[in-house]
């Protein structure tokens, strides 16, 4: 499965170095502290995943797939590209 795959990248290529967290009054982790870099890279994976979960489910309800070449070819031929 794909999308198992990414979430695993996620977790073992995201957190560099020791986490910090923060915690509670109750001694529960309640939150955790990311460098910016660290951040920014997680939004990036995680719309990356968005994005291959969406194909995956239009290419599961749609009963044909049109190459981007195809598009572009009768886009051209129509005069809008």
């Amino acid at each position: 499965m794909a999308g198992s795959s990414v979430v695993r990248d996620i977790n073992t290529d995201m957190i560099q170095g020791s986490p910090r967290f923060i915690v509670g009054p109750d001694g529960r982790k309640s939150g955790v502290v990311l460098e910016v870099t660290q951040y920014r890279r997680l939004l990036r994976r995680i719309e990356d995943l968005e994005d291959a979960l969406a194909l995956d489910s239009a290419a599961q309800s749609s009963k044909r797939l049109v190459s981007y070449e195809s598009v572009r070819e009768r886009l051209k031929r129509s005069g809008k590209l």
